[in-house]
């Protein structure tokens, strides 16, 4: 199949066909390196946050050498790496945070237990994510940086939704959820690493208490004094 680009020659455009094999190989080099991220989840599941690209090509089953065909380097793979277990992520994340139901300590509950269930359970991902957000390059935006602000500007559009109909200034829901998420971080991978005797359940009902300090503070803030208990109206669409 042949498609065409405008080419400039001489001073008037010309329709220059074009092999349909680069688009092909393009799209196959895209699903080989898709491939080789699965690959490299499992690696990271089975062996750890700090597997090496010898394993990761080994359960591949590739060689190291062809691996780097498909990636310029090791923060390459990473990066490719770290941006598919941030999709997984947030997908788990997206829905407690885009369809709320029940009453504001349902939501914080429902949303604070998504989140260290699937910490807990994808330990090694999580922090095969943090562990490696150092960089050389300082300008280089790291993939835990990404995944804190895709859940966070779930957060914030959640928050914002509703502090609008309650008529409180919404320009405090960014803040108010970057500064959410970075708790409940700290607290379940603290968690996660040292339960010091508090099972998840209690974990749960502890950070969720603290959440919704935060939030009844903003809103009495704002004048208004919600009960947590009440069913929350829909969010108009």
């Amino acid at each position: 199949m042949l498609t065409t680009l405008s080419h400039v020659v001489g001073g008037g455009e010309r329709d220059k066909p074009v092999d349909g094999r680069a688009a092909r190989w393009a799209g196959q080099r895209e699903k080989r390196r898709a491939e080789i991220v699965a690959a490299a989840l499992t690696a990271v599941a089975e062996h750890g946050p700090w597997v090496s690209t010898e394993r990761i090509a080994e359960v591949a089953g590739i060689s190291r050498p062809r691996l780097y065909r498909h990636f310029t380097d090791a923060d390459d793979l990473y990066g490719a790496v770290g941006r598919r277990i941030g999709e997984l992520l947030v997908a788990a994340m997206a829905p407690p945070l885009t369809e709320p139901r029940g009453s504001t300590r349902d939501v914080i509950a429902r949303v604070v237990r998504t989140f260290v269930e699937w910490l807990t359970e994808h330990r090694s991902l999580y922090e095969y994510v943090v562990s490696r957000s150092v960089a050389d390059d300082p300008g280089r935006r790291q993939p835990a940086a990404d995944v804190r602000a895709a859940i966070a500007g779930l957060l914030r559009d959640l928050l914002g939704g509703y502090l609008g109909l309650l008529d409180v200034d919404t320009r405090i829901a960014d803040p108010l959820a970057f500064g959410l998420v970075g708790m409940v971080e700290a607290a379940a991978a603290r968690w996660s690493a040292e339960p010091g005797g508090t099972d998840l359940d209690e974990l749960v009902d502890h950070v969720s208490r603290w959440v919704w300090a935060l939030v009844d503070d903003v809103l009495r803030q704002g004048g208004v004094a919600l009960d947590p208990d009440v069913p929350l109206p829909p969010l108009p669409r």
